[in-house]
């Protein structure tokens, strides 16, 4: 009797000791798993993963192991370990926050938001789920209800300054309606010639298709006054690909008799964008075609952009370029920018072309700018400029421009 007691207490204390081993092995691999998925290194976390789930089935080794397949874009396996998740445990909010991201990943926005819908059901409160339905809702360019969910989400729950900052960021593109009124003056340092000056007004509206603007130049000009009509569309090709057009004309001999623009825009990986196009300048004696070519790239808060312009010609080939970098802050509406240009541009108009001519004369220009979102209806952006450029070949001349605009959202 005593022997047997003797090999039961001895069992007991083998099978305790094997659970604690068991228990601080797990953990320690289990943290490891996570110290390597979230290190980047997804293959190592995977394998330790796997090795933990064949001694039993846990549910915070399967969404490990579920994400790191996300992380490296593949879908279809993650979305066979997290419906695994779910059998175990249909009420499990983190598997149905890791379903809404690789739907919301894979471009399925309306299966994205069923999935965050499900969690909330489960907790209502949570800041983390609201602002991924709303960003999901924003992708899909349902603006409305993205600006609902926060406005619900923030009248419960007082004091979420992000939900507050994505609501007053997303309002933005529910206002359809822009009016704006700019003015630019040019000073030469040479006293002979006078003052240039510009003054624009724009109406523009977003459509399901893609922006338009509508736009009346009036320029004075050396001591001649002219108007110019212009109209400029952005339309939506496909998610990745977007157009410009442009069509402009006057009966002054200040503007081009007629202008005409076209570029196809494609966002590439890794936040980089890139553009081919063409203008078309026709003046009274004359007409030019300018191909024109961009590439940009967000940096962190900075957005980074080259542009070049190429002019054919009887006497040789013009080329023109454009340097730009911008220092966004809180919302794409409020920046500080610098421009640096060399040879004319024909989308600066500033520079009143009205002959082929002035497409190779000289030239070369700094500008700085800040641009403002006032009670998120207003925006005021205002630059100086300092530049140098031929009136014609062998003859330079300094100017100083300040411009400004102001535009109303509604």
């Amino acid at each position: 009797m005593q022997q047997r007691l003797q090999i039961r207490l001895f069992t007991l204390l083998v099978l305790s000791l094997m659970t604690i081993l068991t228990g601080k092995v797990y953990a320690q691999t289990f943290d490891e798993a996570r110290k390597y998925a979230f290190n980047g290194e997804h293959a190592k976390a995977r394998q330790i993963c796997r090795a933990i789930l064949s001694q039993g089935f846990d549910s915070d080794v399967a969404l490990l192991l579920g994400r790191t397949y996300s992380w490296d874009g593949k879908y279809d396996s993650t979305r066979v370990i997290l419906n695994e998740v779910l059998a175990h445990s249909p009420q499990n909010i983190e598997a149905l926050d890791a379903f809404a991201d690789v739907e919301y990943w894979s471009g399925n926005y309306a299966k994205a938001i069923e999935y965050c819908d499900l969690a909330l059901k489960k907790d209502s409160t949570s800041e983390t789920l609201i602002l991924k339905k709303a960003k999901i809702l924003h992708s899909n360019e349902k603006y409305e209800d993205a600006v609902a969910a926060l406005e619900n989400f923030i009248q419960k729950n007082r004091g979420h300054t992000e939900a507050f900052s994505k609501l007053q960021e997303y309002r933005l593109d529910i206002l359809k309606n822009s009016v704006s009124l700019s003015y630019t003056i040019d000073y030469f340092d040479k006293e002979y010639y006078h003052a240039r000056q510009i003054t624009a007004f724009s109406y523009g509206r977003k459509t399901k298709f893609g922006k338009v603007i509508a736009r009346v130049n009036l320029a004075q000009k050396f001591g001649d006054t002219g108007f110019q009509y212009e109209m400029d569309a952005w339309p939506k090709i496909s998610e990745n690909n977007y157009g410009y057009l442009n069509y402009g004309f006057s009966q002054s001999t200040v503007f081009p008799k007629n202008r005409m623009g076209a570029e196809w825009y494609h966002n590439f990986p890794k936040s980089f964008e890139g553009s081919i196009g063409m203008r078309m300048l026709y003046f009274s004696s004359s007409n030019v075609d300018i191909y024109t070519a961009y590439l940009g790239k967000y940096v962190g808060n900075y957005w980074i952009s080259l542009r070049s312009f190429i002019t054919p010609g009887t006497t040789g080939t013009s080329v023109s370029g454009l340097f730009l970098m911008r220092r966004y802050f809180s919302d794409p509406e409020n920046y500080i920018g610098l421009r640096l240009g060399y040879g004319v541009s024909p989308d600066d108009n500033r520079i009143l072309l009205d002959s082929n001519q002035e497409l190779t004369l000289k030239s070369r220009s700094l500008r700085m700018e800040i641009n403002h979102l006032i009670n998120h209806v207003w925006i005021i952006n205002t630059g100086v400029v300092w530049g140098n450029e031929e009136l014609r070949a062998g003859s330079p001349r300094q100017y100083y421009t300040f411009d400004i605009s102001l535009s109303h959202l509604f």
